[in-house]
């Protein structure tokens, strides 16, 4: 994997004030500096070949398949116009980043990293629900039906022994559900270690896959 001058990526970095040259989203440090002509292709490590994107983006600029297409891959030209349109605007109208119309938020994946490590932690306190909210706003707005099939299938399954393990969480703290339930408390505590194992997966995969510099 090449690697471009400090100074100039810091340069660089400045000149975009660290927001993505494709969403415009403000990335902090979560954002990446790719080749527009990837290395494998001949690319050079000239910062004129480097872009600046959040996590999300970076994931979509390498991830399609083209073996099964769906929608349009980013092209060599469409990165290097995107690149030059953000940097002109950021030079040119500096005014924006104080209107506040420009959107901040992380990205879905990205929230989705946070949601499996805070998952992790609540899994060493017996009883805590587990989050799903990021999992559902990624589904819903179709940020995973891009990824690999075997990291799809690595969330799906850490998602799955979340949702279980709530649901005997739910039922032991459910008093008109007791008696049914009587041994739920058991049955929460020993699926707790296997959940937590398929999340951490899921997490390491996840958090991979979105610092990767190679094509799919």
């Amino acid at each position: 994997m090449g690697q471009f001058d400090r100074s100039e990526v810091a340069d660089l970095l400045a000149k975009c004030h660290r927001r993505c040259c494709i969403c415009n989203r403000f990335c902090g440090f979560k954002m990446e500096t790719d080749h527009i002509k990837p290395s494998s292709e001949g690319g050079t490590d000239d910062i004129d070949n480097a872009i600046p994107v959040c996590f999300e983006c970076h994931a979509e600029i390498h991830c399609y398949n083209t073996d099964h297409p769906r929608g349009r891959k980013f092209t060599e030209q469409e990165l290097r116009r995107h690149k030059e349109q953000w940097l002109n605007i950021c030079e040119k109208n500096p005014q924006i980043f104080s209107q506040g119309s420009y959107n901040s938020d992380v990205g879905p994946l990205n929230s989705l990293v946070d949601e499996l490590e805070y998952n992790l932690k609540a899994c060493d306190c017996l009883g805590s629900s587990l989050s799903v909210s990021q999992f559902n706003e990624t589904l819903k707005r179709g940020a995973i039906s891009f990824l690999a099939p075997d990291l799809k299938d690595t969330i799906y399954i850490a998602y799955s022994k979340i949702n279980h393990l709530n649901q005997l969480f739910y039922a032991v703290v459910n008093r008109d559900f007791r008696d049914a339930f009587a041994r739920g408390g058991d049955r929460a505590e020993k699926a707790t270690p296997t959940t937590k194992e398929a999340i951490e997966k899921a997490y390491k995969a996840l958090l991979e896959f979105l610092q990767k510099d190679t094509s799919c």
